[in-house]
């Protein structure tokens, strides 16, 4: 089965893994925190955990279990755990009674999910994007209330923007990129993507818990709280945990190959939208720099395949409900297990037990029309 040149752009092996267990920015504590107060949110409900019989079989691994993010709270993705965390701790700093407006950069999903917290919050919200964000995601941010700006740029210079806005009167900036490493609302929404681990955990990990996690990246903050908490419940036995992005916008393995947080530059162009960062957060380096055991980057056209065949249920698993950020993390898993490298390198074989994160399922048809290709 295993061939090479089906999508894997770069490979890096990292020599720091597992260096030292204390890896992370974010205490126990915190994470504690933000799993009681995610729990205990009106509408909370436990994501599936997925088992994939049929594309373990494919890939010849032992098993391949996908945590299906794409109904989270009704908002459909993950960054529904992030965001409204982050918005809670910092409301929970200032006078309740005092109008705000929360503000972020997003390339999408982190913009949704901190518009849908605003006003759930009864504030309202103010969402910085690049030039490149598709009219769909924007009109599904728009549709929870919020104001779009947009910055004639990248996402990063989106972020730098947003970070202005903050010198305004009542606005909490809420973002998930800290390049400086002192934002306390950074290290809380990383946190609260602990809870996918966690729960992964009480529904099956811990009688077999994996050997590798496939995980995407932007700036790392999704893949940095998984990881942790990961390593929290399976340590000293900890899994490889494999980054994964588009190889236009690969900074988690530039960083971690210059052994120092690495800006990408150009125009950061990709469809595995959400993804298009040229520079990660500063506590997701302190995480990945000793979690991650290999980072990887794939081409756009691996990702587009995977999805087409998850979505359409074509490798007898039944249909996934993927977009094009969801994807990225499978996509990944289906690049290495079929290159004869990637298989050595990451030790991937049969008696491999994968977790992989359906990070985020696709607007409902009947709410903006028919979607359209990228």
């Amino acid at each position: 089965m295993p061939k090479s040149d089906v999508g894997i752009a770069n490979i890096y092996i990292n020599n720091a893994w597992r260096r030292r267990n204390e890896f992370t920015s974010a205490s126990p504590e915190m994470f504690d925190r933000a799993i009681a107060a995610i729990t205990a949110e009106d509408g909370y409900a436990p994501t599936p955990l997925r088992s994939l019989p049929a594309l373990a079989s494919r890939l010849e691994l032992g098993s391949v279990l996908c945590k299906d993010e794409s109904c989270r709270f009704g908002v459909g993705g993950i960054k529904a755990l992030g965001a409204p965390h982050g918005l809670r701790v910092l409301l929970e700093h200032r006078a309740s009674n005092l109008p705000f407006v929360a503000a972020a950069a997003t390339d999408g999903n982190h913009g949704l999910a901190l518009a849908w917290a605003a006003r759930r919050q009864g504030g309202g919200a103010r969402i910085f994007v690049g030039r490149d964000v598709d009219t769909v995601r924007l009109a599904r941010i728009r549709a929870q209330g919020a104001e779009i700006v947009v910055v004639d740029g990248t996402y990063d210079d989106a972020v730098l923007a947003a970070e202005r806005a903050e010198r305004d009167d009542g606005v909490l900036l809420v973002t998930d990129t800290d390049y400086q490493g002192d934002r306390l609302v950074g290290a809380a929404i990383m946190a609260g993507y602990g809870l996918v681990a966690e729960e992964a955990w009480t529904q099956g990990l811990c009688d077999a818990p994996p050997t590798h996690v496939f995980l995407q990246c932007g700036v790392g903050g999704v893949a940095a709280g998984i990881a942790t908490a990961l390593w929290r419940k399976s340590s000293p036995n900890v899994p490889r945990v494999v980054t994964v992005e588009p190889a236009t916008a690969a900074c988690v393995l530039a960083s971690l190959r210059a052994g120092v947080p690495t800006t990408v530059d150009g125009d950061l162009r990709t469809r595995i939208a959400g993804l298009a960062c040229g520079r990660m957060t500063t506590p997701a380096w302190t995480v990945l720099s000793r979690a991650a055991f290999a980072a990887i980057a794939i081409d756009d056209t691996v990702a587009k395949a995977v999805q087409s065949a998850l979505v359409a249920g074509a490798w007898g698993d039944g249909p996934l409900s993927t977009w094009d950020t969801g994807v990225a993390g499978i996509a990944g898993l289906w690049a290495a297990a079929h290159d004869n490298k990637c298989r050595h390198l990451l030790q991937l074989d049969a008696s491999s037990r994968v977790l992989v994160v359906n990070t985020e399922g696709p607007p409902a048809d009947d709410e903006f029309g028919p979607l359209q290709g990228n």
